[in-house]
């Protein structure tokens, strides 16, 4: 017998995918919550027992991240650059293949929503990156004249930034190869690697 939790997380899970599979085939815009509510089976009320809005569904399915990285990314000991660069690739990676088309629609909504931005300090993504940036700064590794929040910021928006002209390009290109070859780069130039 299922708990009332893990009926609540299914039906969420079922909310996520429906809105998923409707946004790739008609665009995010164009879906509604009637649509993603027939497409699974639930009441427009019970859409929003788990979801306050269509917006809020937005973000919630992009965070799914934050568990990845909490379960495949613990803290642990390496060289920070090297840290870091695993934690983005990561991202760049689950965005790639968990969102697809999909992201472009991600993209341009918070592109339009003024309470987001890029680098989101309540995000476990953002916290994991900027305790490495500070691990670099403590041991001397991150240039001089930037701080590791600075640092932090500065990584999550390329990596924003990748998967933004990704989506530009109609998701055509392997964006976690080039973003690998640029990231390596600018790691480079912020760790003194």
């Amino acid at each position: 017998m299922q708990t009332k939790n893990e009926r609540t997380a299914k039906t969420a899970a079922r909310i996520l995918e429906a809105a998923k599979q409707l946004t790739i085939q008609k665009g995010w815009r164009n879906t509604t919550v009637r649509d993603i509510c027939n497409a699974c089976g639930i009441s427009v009320g019970a859409f929003y027992h788990h979801f306050s809005s269509k917006q809020e569904l937005m973000n919630r399915a992009f965070l799914l991240f934050d568990e990845t990285l909490a379960a495949e990314l613990p803290l642990c000991e390496g060289p920070p650059a090297e840290m870091l660069r695993r934690i983005l690739l990561t991202q760049t990676s689950f965005v790639a293949r968990q969102a697809g088309p999909v992201v472009t629609e991600y993209y341009h909504n918070i592109l339009t929503d003024e309470q987001k931005a890029a680098a989101d300090p309540q995000r476990l993504y953002y916290q994991r990156v900027l305790h490495y940036t500070t691990l670099a700064h403590r041991q001397g590794v991150l240039k001089e004249g930037f701080t590791p929040q600075q640092a932090a910021e500065l990584l999550i928006k390329f990596v924003r930034g990748s998967l933004i002209d990704w989506c530009l390009h109609d998701c055509s290109y392997d964006v976690t190869a080039r973003t690998t070859q640029e990231l390596d780069l600018l790691l480079g130039a912020l760790c003194g690697e």
